[in-house]
């Protein structure tokens, strides 16, 4: 059995934790911030709403998954439940900082798809490589389109 890919990762941007977070509920402008995010039909931000989403990775496969929010703290915390191709909780914590805001978005999840979690077994380290490329430009987009910038 493959084991989880796991993700823990801090950025500080320049913004209040509340304007970071309303930002991050502008889920209409999802697919516009994020290019590897091929579909996203999201109900909002709120328990219980639940997204259905295709991620195209760069490598030569796409991931199903519905995303459902099972716990928001307004300004300071998402938490969520993935199914589909991948399974496993995930969440993004907002709190302050000297600079703006620090988010943490940290996650385990397995492969559910038998092919991918056949291919992982051999080919981890090209999805590790794909999933920090997904995550690296993601990050990159939502700076960018929100005018966020990290301080230096």
């Amino acid at each position: 059995m493959p084991r989880p890919f796991e993700f823990d990762r801090v950025w500080v941007f320049a913004a209040q934790p509340d304007e970071f977070y309303a930002t991050v509920c502008q889920t209409d402008e999802f697919t516009n911030w994020w290019s590897w995010l091929r579909r996203c039909e999201i109900d909002g931000i709120a328990t219980g709403a639940q997204a259905r989403c295709v991620i195209q990775a760069p490598l030569p496969y796409a991931l199903r998954i519905t995303i459902t929010i099972e716990d928001v703290d307004p300004g300071s915390l998402i938490a969520t439940r993935v199914d589909g191709d991948l399974r496993g909780p995930a969440r993004l914590e907002i709190e302050p900082h000297p600079h703006g805001c620090a988010a943490r978005l940290v996650w385990s999840l397995e492969l559910r798809d038998p092919v991918l979690a056949n291919f992982s077994i051999i080919a981890r380290p090209a999805m590790v490589w794909a999933h920090d490329r997904v995550v690296a430009a993601g990050v990159a987009e939502f700076e960018r389109r929100a005018r966020f910038t990290r301080p230096a």
